[in-house]
């Protein structure tokens, strides 16, 4: 989806729409391309802004607390095989890519899919879903996203349901895996990600973040 003029509501409930599912007919992720004209601050407050937007939704819709597992900017250039990243077995992941003369592909599986379909025998449910898928990319293709386009040169958000479905419907989420298409350590390649666990409402946060702090810091960790 391209963003011409940041419209915070319209970005909360575009992303609600095709996020949250339980079954497979929603994609579970959403890819927001803000161009150039926005500043790195700006860009920023918008995924505080979203973060806000979805923490009311999840309260009414699932009676739960959104509750930081960590918010930080990051210069990367990584490559990972498909995987969930480390969190609760609910929980949603905002990537926020700057422009950046690194290239970089980035690509969605959706493993429920893969594992419930014809072209695999399940054995033991139990054993299927693993943090990092351990098959071929061959095997995966048919339930695979490449996002595209995937402007190096703008500013680019993807929010992915990151929930494990092993042991709860209630969202099925989506493995991720980043490749750089050229590396180069004298360029920075700078990705703004947070994820966030939705946990029971009477349960205490774990994390207080400072959120001006990282709307505004110009620090970026290596």
């Amino acid at each position: 989806m391209k963003i011409e003029t940041v419209n915070i509501e319209e970005i909360i409930n575009h992303s609600i729409q095709n996020i949250f599912r339980t079954d497979t007919s929603k994609p579970g992720y959403v890819l927001f391309d803000f161009g150039t004209q926005i500043s790195s601050s700006a860009f920023r407050a918008v995924m505080i802004g979203l973060k806000n937007g979805l923490a009311t939704f999840i309260q009414e819709r699932y009676n739960k607390q959104l509750d930081y597992q960590w918010l930080g900017r990051f210069d990367q250039q990584v490559n990972t095989p498909y995987h969930l990243d480390n969190a609760s077995e609910q929980s949603i992941l905002m990537l926020g890519y700057e422009p950046s003369g690194i290239e970089s592909e980035l690509f969605l599986a959706d493993y429920d899919s893969y594992y419930h379909s014809n072209t695999k025998e399940i054995e033991k449910e139990g054993a299927l879903y693993e943090p990092i898928i351990q098959e071929s990319d061959a095997d995966i293709l048919p339930f695979r996203v490449k996002l595209d386009p995937f402007d190096n040169r703008h500013f680019k958000l993807v929010v992915i349901n990151n929930s494990n479905s092993k042991s709860n419907r209630e969202m099925l989420g989506l493995y991720h895996k980043a490749t750089i298409i050229e590396p180069d350590l004298d360029k920075s390649r700078v990705v703004n990600s947070m994820m966030l666990n939705l946990i029971p409402m009477n349960e205490k946060l774990k994390n207080v973040i400072d959120v001006e702090h990282f709307i505004n810091t110009t620090l970026v960790n290596k």
